[in-house]
This record gives structure tokens, C-alpha cells and sequence, in this order.
């Protein structure tokens, strides 16, 4: 049976569907031409309508914004919004339902829609903003439906993120053939795209594939990660600049796929003088460690400032949330891929392991912490920027290591023979009272014996007995002054404080 339609008869088919599954990491298996095709039939014929469209990381550029009519959408039920603007805006004005909610417990959700169960318990997210008992994960209002409830087995409190049915799965792949059988082999990221179209075929939904590729002689099965049972129609697109970029920056890059040599030396930092301190003395903490993973912002200089020493950082294997292992990481706006990576997995299985403990050390930006240890990174002032991987991410970490200024917005720093100066303080405090959400706690560190730090380019804090304690400051740096005064609460302070180095 050959599974190649037409644009128009996938809009035909199209029209009637009421959730919409997402492929897409960024550009990175974002199905750019499938979604363009939806909002023109909406704007033609006003189908499809009412849409629930349900994603992991946000596709974007414009992605998902393509979708963003309050007639067309009805509610987004997605982990990260950062990169979605016009749909966060929406969801903003209280226009459609929101949810946030965390990436590896969405991605691993599709399994559970797949094999028909009610949904996926989970100590994943207990504590922060989509525990049920706080926000659940709901971004305003108009959200009134539970997404999360709270179970308890055994004595044990879990959190049980309810299943819902996929009317349609947008898939990104690379090379099809008649029969429908897709290769993901020139894909930069894998997404979820197998649990993804499991879900849709069990809840009587539809799958599309969008495809840059055709194989006229048919994909042999080591060739075959989407087999054609599961795929109901395939678009094929020879617009690789609009339609099927690797990432923002490449239209294709071959050492994004392979490793070899492709990556080039590291180039030089522009980045502020206070990150790069940040980055610097986040550094010292992975010098041991084999697994890390590096969030975006700061974090990203951490990898840059460890590929320039390459014999002692040698052993370091980076994980992303995307799916991809090694390689260098690429910075914004193409966050998720790296150059010469050493292996993929899908997304689900990626989550497995991050939610697992398999993970020696995280490296993530904050934007507020508190007196209890709480971080936020999820909402800034009154933008929902959603969690995306963060919660998965802390959940089972040995080591976390919070990076970010101690003050925000006009902070300059200079920085002469070791010594700190603030030259200009920035206007918004970063430690507070209580943070805007919570988007991580350490209520559990203790059963897990995680080790939490804040790291900052005037001091140091680590949690020490569930308190927020001043570990390290730097030289020139006040702590009355330039610590203290800028905070709400008072922390610990160690009595076995050293000096922040970076070296």
C-alpha cells in the first residue's frame, strides 16, 4: 500500500482531528511544512478547530506558533514555552488552557497512552508546581481540568499524570519508502517519535510523517526505526531551507550526525565577565565526574570553557534532554544537538535514565532562589516559560549545581588579579523570600543524598541540614554589603568559609 498523500489530502484528513501529538526539539524533528499545512486549512476553512495539541520540548521557528489562534487551539498541554511565544501569549491572556508540565514525564506519558494505560505514576515533580496540592502544573484560570493526581501505594505518595487520547501524531523522519517505513538517519535529534505514534494508533488516532527523502528500491529492516504499520500518510518535502533544517544556524550539518572530525576548536568567549566566572567555578564541579548534563544560559559556558581543556575534561560525557550523548553541545538557538556526538537514544529513553540516577552531575541556570532552598526557572515575572526537562533532571542527580548572577538585569563585574569588584549592581535580586514557583525543591535531597550548590560569581551556597548556607566568597567581595543587604532572609553562614576560586 503506498503511503505518500498530498498536502491537500492531509489537510483533508486533518480537519476533523480534535489533539494533535507534536514531534520537535527546536528546529531540531520539527515537522515545520505538517504544521504550516494546518494553520492554512484553518485559516481557509476554519478546520481543524477546539485542538489540544500535546508536545514535549517546544518545536519552534516559528513550530508550534504556526497553531497559535484562540479558535484554532483550545488548550496547550506541553513542558516547555520559552521558545513559543504567540501560544505563551495565549495562554498568558488566558485565551486557551495551559499546562506545564515536566518533559521526560510527557515524553514517557506517550508510552503509557500507547499501551492503553490510565496514565504514568511518577514521584517525578512531588513538591515543585505540578504536584496537585501546589499548581498542577495548570498556567492559568481558564485550566481547570486535573492532569495531576496524587496516588499513594504502599505508604508512598506518587504523583499519577493522567493519560489522554491522540487524534493525530506529526512526525518529523528523513527517508521513507512506499510502504511507510521510516529512517530517522539524518536526524539530529530522535524526539519520541516511536511511543508518540504508538499513542495515536491506540487511542484510534492518525500518524503523518513529513520526510525530505524517498527510497525508490524500499528501506531494509536495519534501515527501519518507524515501521510502516504505524504510519498512516507521508508528506515529502524537498524544501530543506523552510521545511526540514537540522537547527536555526544549519540547514544540514554532517557532524551533528556523525562523529569524526567535525568539531572545531573552541572559539573565543564574549560572554560577560560575571558568567564567565559562573561558568569557571561550575567548571571545578564536574572534574570528576563521567556523566553530566549542561542546561542552557550559563550552563552552556561550562562546556564550552571544558572543550578547551580537552585532556582533563577528556572522560566528561554529556547528556541532553534531546536524546543526544557527547559531542560538544551547540549554544542557543541551537540548543539540543552537538557536534560529533557518540550516541543517540529517543527522548523517552533518555528520561529513563535521567529519572534513574544515572547522572553524576547537572549543570542549571536559576532565576530565583529562597530561603528554603526552592529554585524557579519557570516563571519570570509574568511570563510561563514552563519547566521543559528541569524537574526530570534534578529528580535523581547526585550532584546539582544551580548557576546564575546574584543579581539581575544591569550587573557589571569586573574582575583584576583574582579580586571581584561590583561596579554596577543589578535591580532585581535573585535570593528571595519565596521563590515566584517552585520549580525545584530539596525537600527530598535528603533520602536521596543528592549534593545541591548555588554558584554565583560573588559567592558560593550549598544546602548543609536542609538550610541555605554561604559556603565560599570571593576576594573583594563583602559579605554585608554585597551579599547580605541584597537578600530578603539571612543564610547560614559556614564557619569553615573559604575563598571562590576558579582554577
Amino acid at each position: 500500500m503506498n503511503k505518500y498523500i498530498t498536502t491537500n489530502k492531509f489537510q483533508e484528513k486533518i480537519k476533523t482531528v480534535k489533539s494533535m501529538a507534536v514531534t520537535g526539539f527546536r528546529w531540531s524533528g520539527t515537522p515545520q511544512l505538517l504544521l504550516r499545512l494546518v494553520r492554512e486549512e484553518f485559516d481557509k476553512s476554519g478546520e481543524p478547530n477546539g485542538l489540544t495539541i500535546m508536545f514535549t520540548s517546544s518545536a519552534t521557528d516559528p513550530g508550534l506558533d504556526h497553531l497559535a489562534h484562540p479558535d484554532l487551539l483550545a488548550c496547550s498541554f506541553g513542558s516547555y514555552y520559552g521558545s513559543i511565544p504567540e501560544i505563551r501569549k495565549l495562554v498568558q491572556d488566558n485565551k486557551i488552557k495551559g499546562y506545564s508540565l515536566p518533559q521526560g514525564q510527557l515524553s514517557l506519558l506517550f508510552r503509557e497512552i500507547g499501551r492503553g494505560s490510565p496514565g504514568l505514576l511518577s514521584t517525578v515533580g512531588i513538591h515543585t508546581f505540578v504536584d496537585p496540592r501546589l499548581d498542577g502544573g495548570k498556567l492559568n484560570a481558564k485550566t481547570d481540568e486535573d492532569a495531576v493526581t496524587i496516588e499513594t501505594i504502599n505508604g508512598k505518595e506518587f504523583l499519577f499524570y493522567h493519560s489522554r487520547p491522540v487524534g493525530a501524531a506529526l512526525i518529523r523522519g528523513s527517508v521513507s519508502d512506499d510502504q511507510g517505513n521510516i529512517s530517522m538517519r539524518n536526524e539530529p535529534v530522535k524526539t519520541e517519535f516511536l511511543s508518540m505514534a504508538q499513542a495515536a494508533r491506540s487511542s484510534g488516532g492518525q500518524i503523518f510523517v513529513q520526510v525530505s527523502e524517498t527510497s525508490e528500491t524500499g528501506l531494509q529492516p536495519s534501515e527501519i526505526d518507524l515501521p510502516g504499520h504505524l504510519v498512516d500518510g507521508v508528506i515529502v518535502t524537498d524544501d530543506l531551507e523552510n521545511d526540514h533544517r537540522h537547527t536555526n544556524k544549519y540547514i544540514f550539518n554532517e557532524g551533528l550526525l556523525k562523529n569524526g572530525n567535525y568539531s572545531k576548536e573552541a572559539g573565543p568567549v564574549t560572554d560577560p565577565i560575571y558568567k564567565q566566572l559562573i561558568g569557571l567555578r561550575a567548571l571545578k564541579e564536574v572534574q570528576s565526574s563521567k556523566n553530566v548534563i549542561l542546561g542552557q544560559g550559563v550552563p552552556e559556558l561550562v562546556g564550552v570553557f571544558a572543550r578547551k581543556n580537552s585532556e582533563k575534561y577528556g572522560q566528561m560525557l554529556t547528556f541532553m534532554e534531546s536524546g543526544v550523548m557527547g559531542g560538544i553541545p551547540e549554544r542557543r538557538p541551537d540548543f539540543g544537538v552537538a557536534l560529533d556526538p557518540v550516541a543517540f537514544l529517543t527522548q523517552d529513553n533518555q528520561f529513563v535514565g535521567f529519572n534513574g540516577g544515572h547522572i553524576d552531575t547537572v549543570v542549571l541556570s536559576f532565576v530565583q532562589f529562597d530561603k528554603h532552598g526552592n529554585v524557579n526557572v519557570s516563571l519570570i515575572g509574568s511570563e510561563y516559560f514552563g519547566c521543559g526537562g528541569y524537574i526530570d533532571i534534578c529528580h535523581a542527580a547526585k550532584k546539582i549545581v544551580f548557576v546564575g548572577s546574584f543579581t539581575a538585569k544591569g550587573l557589571d563585574v569586573i574582575m583584576n588579579e583574582n579580586i571581584v569588584t561590583i561596579k554596577k549592581e543589578g535591580s532585581i535580586p535573585k535570593a528571595v523570600t519565596d521563590v515566584s514557583q517552585i520549580t525545584f525543591s530539596p525537600q527530598l535531597m535528603q533520602d536521596k543524598g543528592q549534593e545541591i550548590m548555588i554558584v554565583t560569581e560573588r559567592c558560593v551556597f550549598s544546602m548543609i541540614d536542609n538550610k541555605v548556607t554561604i559556603t565560599e566568597i570571593a576576594y573583594g567581595i563583602d559579605l554585608d554589603q554585597d551579599i547580605l543587604s541584597h537578600m530578603p532572609f539571612k543564610p547560614v553562614i559556614s564557619d569553615q568559609m573559604k575563598q571562590l576560586t576558579w582554577d
